[in-house]
């Protein structure tokens, strides 16, 4: 049996770096993506082929192949597991292929899902909504070595056309929330600075979020529920790491009531609020996201902008008047020496079988 499915990329509007912290976070999936389709054969043996990357991925069932840290492999053989302790994998051919424009849009998620959702489905099992999410967190966690929440994974497995998706990372539970036909547009602005969340401190500042969530009595990964005058009591970085936590969870809160009430001068002052947090207290900004959200700020008809992602790398989420387009992209090259393209997304749904 053969089966194809798309699995989309996303951008998060705002709540970065909390789902990890319990918070409640509010991306959107856009029309980028990922398309895996698998095949079943005889011989127990995995073949993983992509259109994007160079080399072929092989190794019998059973075994891990010998890949260097950090390569897509590492994806396949994840799903692969999961998908063993599933049902019996008696062999499967996946082929891979991406149109993601930009790093910060979660491609490791995408590829993750659509690896998962079109094996699934190729071996006769569904895998569906929370579930497929957590599957593909596991292959973060297990396999590839990032210690990632499932904001990523559960937009993907489950967000709606034309919707934002709330998702609250204590329970486990999201909901759709509609974008009004009069928000401006959403564009992503990719830096031309690649990162690698891996070789990163990524995985440290979970840590140090973990730290200081036990500093103040919160139970595991429930820094979130803090109050802002606990934060006080911290030490040093601490503070700074749980001061960011708790000023997104209530800037997330605050862009749920501007969506609501069609204020977008708001919605982009919290974008830009988010920003300085990522940069000042929660330390995963870079000087490229900083000069394209300065510059981008002070441009005609942008309302905010901030890094989206996460970070130290990637790309700028920004809000436009409708009409309007990025226009400093050319100083931006002046400054850092790199080139930065713009991309206006939508919401376009989550994951989806695809059919020819």
């Amino acid at each position: 049996m053969t089966s194809r499915w798309w699995a989309p990329a996303r951008v998060n509007l705002i709540g970065e770096h909390i789902d990890y912290c319990g918070g409640r976070v509010l991306p959107m999936p856009i029309q980028f993506g990922t398309t895996v389709t698998a095949s079943r054969h005889d011989g127990r043996r995995i073949v993983a082929t992509s259109r994007n990357q160079s080399a072929a991925v092989e190794f019998a069932i059973g075994t891990r192949p010998s890949l260097p840290a950090g390569h897509w492999g590492w994806y396949v053989v994840g799903a692969v597991a999961v998908l063993q302790s599933i049902v019996d994998v008696d062999g499967l051919q996946f082929d891979v292929e991406g149109d993601i424009p930009a790093s910060g849009l979660s491609s490791s998620a995408s590829l993750s899902t659509a690896l998962l959702a079109a094996g699934a489905d190729a071996l006769g099992v569904e895998l569906s909504g929370l579930d497929l999410a957590l599957a593909a967190q596991r292959i973060e966690h297990d396999h590839v070595g990032v210690a990632c929440g499932l904001m990523d994974q559960a937009v993907i497995a489950s967000g709606v056309r034309g919707a934002a998706y709330l998702f609250d990372c204590r329970t486990l539970s999201g909901r759709s929330i509609a974008l009004p036909a009069d928000m401006p547009s959403i564009w992503v602005i990719d830096s031309g600075k690649p990162r690698a969340l891996v070789n990163s401190a990524y995985n440290n500042r979970r840590r140090e979020t973990t730290a200081a969530a036990a500093a103040l009595g919160c139970a595991k990964d429930r820094l979130a529920d803090a109050s802002v005058d606990e934060v006080d009591r911290l030490p040093g970085v601490l503070r700074k790491r749980a001061r960011h936590v708790i000023g997104e969870q209530r800037r997330v809160a605050d862009a749920l009531a501007a969506i609501d009430g069609h204020d977008w001068i708001r919605f982009g002052a919290l974008l830009i609020d988010s920003h300085r947090s990522l940069r000042d207290d929660f330390e995963v900004s870079c000087e490229e996201l900083d000069c394209l959200v300065e510059l981008l700020v002070a441009s005609p008809g942008c309302l905010g902008a901030r890094m989206t992602g996460a970070g130290f790398g990637g790309a700028v989420v920004a809000l436009m008047e409708n009409g309007a387009n990025p226009v400093s992209l050319d100083g931006y090259r002046a400054v850092s020496g790199r080139i930065a393209r713009a991309f206006e997304v939508r919401s376009f749904g989550g994951v989806q079988r695809r059919h020819g």
